[in-house]
Formats: structure tokens, C-alpha cells, sequence
């Protein structure tokens, strides 16, 4: 009888499990079922504006920039391809005449010869003529994340070059250089050098690749509303011109190892970049921060 009484009763708490566990499940479903259609719709808004900036594309990135001589700055051969592409690509097709400064021939693994015909060929299928490409061999800048290249070497050298060629528009990579890589921060780190120390001509203005955190990395052209919103310039591919970036690409051969099969696959970078133009200002604010 007191078995009967008792409040803890096993069938009262069975009951309870039972009813607990099917509002738990209830709720998963639908919260399932809300991130399926939210996912859906934002699918649905990356093809609209897909396709709404595709028709438009000659007129909304023409003279995005107002770039008429250009010098890009990379680290190493492929970071062409894996991270400027569409830069590249698009400034080429306005008919800017884009020069490509490499600062090490990427013999890390002593492969450096291969790699330099490899960027020559990649650079030819993005719209670079052979002429236009310099790739520097010093021993003080080996392709290696755990050297740090000397920031005034970097900055001697590119200088050089925007005085040689008299350059309008200089693009590189931000702080983050997109991966994180030492060597490509140390390229930000020597145009904030040349600001600093007064170095860098009047007539020419700089634009850094905005660097992403992991996800919108990898989401490929789902990237497009966010690129939208938080970014004024920006230069996008439609999919056949993204191709080509992706035969360019396919052109560093010994670089093909099977997670840059995912990469190209997957990088918003082989189809969009976004730039953000940098004056004294910001980088005395972001070495401020770094401080």
C-alpha cells in the first residue's frame, strides 16, 4: 500500500519520459525544418543575384577599380590562381595592363624551376603576357611559412617595381593574407612599411583582398549576398569565366594534390574577390591593433 502511495511512482515518471521525449523530438523536427527552408531561401537569393549580376556584368565592373596599370603582389607561384583569379581575369578583359610581381619562385620543396614555368603558363591563361610577369629568386625570401621575410627587402622590391613601370593600382594581400601564410602577411606588412615610412608614390593607391573566415571560404558562390553587403569592391565571375580560372589553376601541376581539388571546388576565391582600399590611416590603425 505504501509502494502504491508513493510519489515516485514508475509509471508517473515513465509517462513523463515518454511525453518529454516526443516534444524533444517534435522540436528537432522543426527546427530542422526551419533551417531546410532558411538554407533553401538563401540558396534561392545566391541564384538570383547570380544571375542578375551575370547579365549586368560589363557595365557593373567596368572600371571597378579605375585601374589602368597594375602590379599584383603574390608570395609564391599558384597564389595567382588560388586567390587573385577573378582580379586578374576581369582586369585583363577591361584592358588594364596587369603586371604580376612574385616574390619567391616557391621552391620549397625544390621544385622552383617547375613552378616558375608552371606560373608563366597559368598567368598566359588568365590574360598575363610573359613580359608583364617578374618573380623574384633571393635567398632572404625562401618559400617556407616558417621564414620571416624581411619586411624592408619586401618593401625595396616592390617599390622598385611601382617606379620602374610607373604603376596606378597596387593589390595584395590584407593582414590576413587569406590562408594565414607567414609569407603572405609579410607582403601586407611591407606595403604598411612603405606607407609609414613614405615610401609608396602619391599616384598610386592600394587595394588588399579582403580575407574570410573559414565557412564563407568554402561556400563557394553562396558568398555572393554577404560579398555584396560588406563590400564596395568587388569583382565577380560567371561560371564559364570562372573556368578558365580553374584551367589556370590546373596549370601549377605539381601543386595538384588532392585538397586543391577541393579547393578549387569550393573557394569562393575562384570566383570572387572583394577588395578594400588602404591609406596611411588604416594601417596605422591596424598596426595599433596588432600592437
Amino acid at each position: 500500500m505504501l509502494l502504491n502511495d508513493s510519489p515516485y511512482d514508475i509509471e508517473f515518471f515513465y509517462n513523463f519520459y515518454v511525453k518529454f521525449l516526443a516534444e524533444l523530438l517534435l522540436y528537432f523536427r522543426n527546427f530542422a525544418l526551419y533551417i531546410s527552408l532558411w538554407l533553401f531561401g538563401y540558396f534561392l537569393v545566391c541564384c538570383v543575384v547570380y544571375r542578375r549580376y551575370a547579365r549586368r556584368l560589363p557595365t557593373r565592373t567596368r572600371g571597378a577599380l579605375g585601374a589602368k596599370r597594375v602590379l599584383i603582389v603574390i608570395a609564391h607561384p599558384d597564389d595567382e590562381c588560388m586567390f587573385f583569379g577573378p582580379t586578374i581575369f576581369r582586369l585583363c578583359e577591361q584592358g588594364a595592363d596587369v603586371h604580376l610581381l612574385c616574390l619567391s619562385n616557391g621552391n620549397y620543396e625544390g621544385k622552383g624551376r617547375v613552378r616558375r614555368k608552371e606560373l608563366w603558363d597559368a598567368c598566359l591563361e588568365l590574360g598575363v603576357p610573359n613580359q608583364n610577369i617578374c618573380i623574384i629568386m633571393d635567398d632572404r625570401l625562401k618559400d617556407d611559412p616558417k621564414v620571416q621575410w624581411p619586411v624592408p627587402v619586401l618593401a625595396k622590391l616592390i617599390n622598385h617595381h611601382l617606379e620602374a613601370i610607373d604603376i596606378d593600382t597596387l593589390v595584395t594581400f590584407d593582414r590576413g593574407g587569406v590562408s594565414a601564410h607567414a609569407n603572405h602577411s609579410a607582403v601586407f606588412y611591407a606595403v604598411a612599411y612603405m606607407f609609414v615610412e613614405k615610401l609608396m608614390p602619391e599616384r598610386c593607391v592600394v587595394y588588399t583582398l579582403d580575407s574570410v573566415n573559414l565557412f564563407r571560404k568554402y561556400i563557394g558562390f553562396l558568398d555572393l549576398p554577404l560579398s555584396f553587403l560588406l563590400s564596395s569592391k568587388r569583382y565577380f565571375l560567371r561560371w564559364t569565366e570562372s573556368r578558365r580560372v580553374v584551367r589556370a589553376m590546373r596549370r601549377h601541376r605539381s601543386q595538384m594534390v588532392w585538397f586543391r581539388y577541393l579547393y578549387v571546388c569550393f573557394s569562393r576565391y575562384m570566383i570572387i574577390n572583394t577588395l578594400r582600399r588602404i591609406s596611411l590611416a588604416d594601417i596605422e590603425l591596424e598596426l595599433e591593433v596588432d600592437d
